[in-house]
């Protein structure tokens, strides 16, 4: 890493498009270009929809995907110092 780069964990929450982020299961950088919200639903026997969890999908300008459904805790985000 240059001296022009620090890197700080932020959640999910906190991420948005144009931040450099470090796949969690890859390890590779990838800078974000657009994100997505997506949530699952339960069918009720009656036809109702009822929202279970809401997730957000983080997409590259290399064509990566990171689903925070499938991560943990805090990622590493690249800031210029």
């Amino acid at each position: 890493m240059s001296s022009e780069h620090a890197i700080e964990k932020v959640p999910p929450s906190e991420i948005r498009e144009g931040d450099m982020l470090q796949d969690p299961t890859s390890g590779k950088w990838i800078k974000v270009t657009q994100t997505s919200d997506g949530t699952i639903t339960h069918t009720h026997s009656d036809g109702r929809q009822t929202a279970i969890e809401r997730y957000r999908v983080y997409y590259g300008d290399g064509g990566e995907e990171i689903d925070y459904r499938f991560v943990t805790g805090l990622v590493n985000r690249q800031v210029r110092e």
